[in-house]
């Protein structure tokens, strides 16, 4: 066990400090390294051409114009988190965490040894059991709200209602609140109507709902075209949802990032859901929304623009991101690392295409980067670094379902990083996240973080932040099997983890209640589980776009010699 503990803490500790630093000194001496198709590598091949370049510009000029742009830590942040704050957690909170989890790890097989199936913790609940009357169900075209918002008293609930009322109202849309709490409901309308200026908001239907209690469900689900749902974390309090929007034959929209989650609920529900017509649509905010239009509008270029045939092969994508954390993405992130999600299916229904066949061949190759990198952006031909992106790994996954929906053939070579504007800032959003998930996974520094530092549910950024300093803005180069390029750009100009994310989610309910006839899947799947691009598509980002977002892209074709 001594060994084990020392060889385990000497691997981290090399993978997450001495790695990035060495890749640091290397770009100082200019020391060549193997050479990598990324977006840096192929901005370099095409500097020389100013048409091009003009051309990127123009894509990344919207967000100068706003005012945004990528923030640099100071000297003095930096030297405290490596002269102070590392030293500290490599000497005491990583081998405290280290031995923690071993411990907890023995302790579990112990369980699984000892303890029959039935006498183990059940951490979530994913079938009721209940049964529906066909005959109560009411055609949704016939149903009297278009979408239905759980989870409204929230965080990023409030943010949903404000969306709705201000670019919809109650007329153009029609639209209830649900949840447990009648005067908690109540108080939300009064809220709502005072911030906005909108007494309208005092006349919103509520339906209270408790998605503990089966028979509550049907209330929630029956009247309604699509249930838009913020109430997480998921795997806590959303499987009945699921499970009674595919029997009612409701469609459904969240905002979910937990994988192994979305994979159960396909794995029980899709047969029910292709019977009674309802789309399910996980993965609706800031997980994976921007990313999975990207990787879609690029596939959609090169179809489109490039040579007969030709198909995307690779992606490499640049994310400048300025956010916060709000108290629910704590708890979702507490609850995975405490190992309470549910375990993935042993057959991953993500590697499914339309037809329900399994892929032959791996729909992603994996290029994502575990290291600082230094890079050249290729929309001002600035020097830059690079570091691993906290929601790449979830992308991966998401845009892999993508690309198995779609049957592609060719497997997409992917690579995402988010971009600071020099080392000490990328070493510190680097560094500062390991510390911060070390602590979690332990229960000493985990309590403390918990009652003194990180926000609670229901909390979360000041509003005025979200909509003045916080963005993201996802920069893209594609490339074609037959040499074609496609660059894009993705803009959120507010809090994309909350603000926009709030936004997104209800147009994806939207897309489904309102539009249902011109989606992608219309007439051609009917109901099932589906990813944001596969199943909205292009009526998702003309939605997106008439509300906020910017997107815009040029393709080019390969010079003949």
């Amino acid at each position: 066990m001594k060994r084990q503990l020392k060889s385990l803490y000497i691997s981290l500790l090399v993978a997450v400090v001495i790695l990035p630093l060495q890749r640091f000194s290397g770009a100082l001496s200019l020391r060549r390294h193997p050479r990598v198709t990324t977006l840096a590598t192929m901005s370099k091949e095409t500097n020389c051409d100013l048409a091009g370049m003009e051309k990127r510009r123009q894509l990344h000029a919207v967000v100068e114009q706003d005012g945004k742009g990528m923030t640099g830590v100071s000297t003095s942040t930096f030297l405290l988190l490596s002269g102070i704050v590392l030293p500290i957690w490599a000497t005491v909170f990583l081998p405290l965490t280290i031995f923690y989890q071993l411990a907890k790890h023995g302790f579990q097989r112990l369980e699984q040894l000892f303890l029959r199936k039935q006498d183990r913790p059940q951490y979530c609940k994913l079938d009721s059991g209940y049964r529906v009357d066909e005959k109560a169900v009411i055609p949704r075209s016939q149903r009297k709200y278009d979408i239905v918002l759980l989870g409204s008293t929230g965080f990023t609930g409030y943010l949903m209602c404000r969306h709705l009322i201000r670019s919809y109202g109650k007329k153009d849309v029609k639209w209830a609140i649900a949840g447990r709490n009648q005067a908690r409901l109540d108080q939300l309308k009064k809220r709502l109507a005072e911030d906005l200026d909108a007494p309208r908001a005092l006349e919103l239907d509520t339906i209270i709902v408790d998605t503990s209690i089966a028979e509550t469900l049907p209330s929630l689900v029956k009247d309604t075209r699509a249930v838009v749902t913020t109430a997480g974390p998921f795997s806590l309090y959303g499987s009945p949802v699921v499970e009674f929007c595919c029997k009612w034959g409701t469609h459904y929209a969240d905002i979910t990032g937990e994988t192994s989650w979305v994979q159960n609920m396909m794995t029980l529900w899709q047969e029910t859901a292709q019977r009674t017509g309802a789309k399910v649509i996980h993965f609706c905010g800031n997980d994976c929304v921007p990313w999975d239009l990207t990787v879609f509008k690029a596939k959609e270029k090169i179809e489109q623009e490039g040579e007969e045939g030709e198909q995307l092969e690779s992606i490499s994508i640049l994310d400048e991101v300025i956010g916060d954390i709000s108290g629910g993405t704590v708890h979702t992130m507490q609850l995975g690392m405490s190992g309470r999600l549910p375990p993935s299916p042993t057959q991953d229904p993500f590697q499914l295409n339309a037809q329900g066949m399994h892929m032959k061949t791996p729909t992603m190759t994996n290029k994502l980067s575990w290291m600082i990198s230094k890079c050249t952006l290729p929309w001002n031909g600035r020097s830059a670094y690079t570091s691993p992106f906290v929601m790449a790994a979830v992308n991966f996954q998401v845009l892999g379902w993508s690309q198995a929906l779609s049957g592609s053939g060719t497997p997409l070579a992917y690579s995402e990083s988010q971009v600071s504007p020099d080392f000490k800032s990328a070493f510190v959003n680097y560094m500062g996240l390991i510390v911060l998930f070390t602590c979690m996974l332990n229960p000493f520094t985990g309590y403390l973080l918990h009652q003194f530092i990180l926000p609670r549910p229901g909390e979360g950024p000041p509003l005025e932040k979200m909509e003045s300093e916080n963005f993201s803005a996802i920069y893209a180069q594609g490339k074609g099997t037959k040499g074609t390029t496609v660059e894009s750009m993705i803009y959120f100009p507010r809090d994309c983890g909350y603000y926009e994310t709030a936004r997104m989610v209800v147009e994806c309910g939207l897309c489904m209640a309102l539009e249902e006839d011109r989606l992608p899947t219309a007439g051609k799947h009917g109901g099932g589980f589906f990813s944001p691009a596969y199943g909205l598509g292009n009526i998702l980002l003309h939605r997106l776009t008439k509300t906020g977002t910017y997107f815009n892209s040029f393709s080019e074709k390969p010079r003949k010699m």
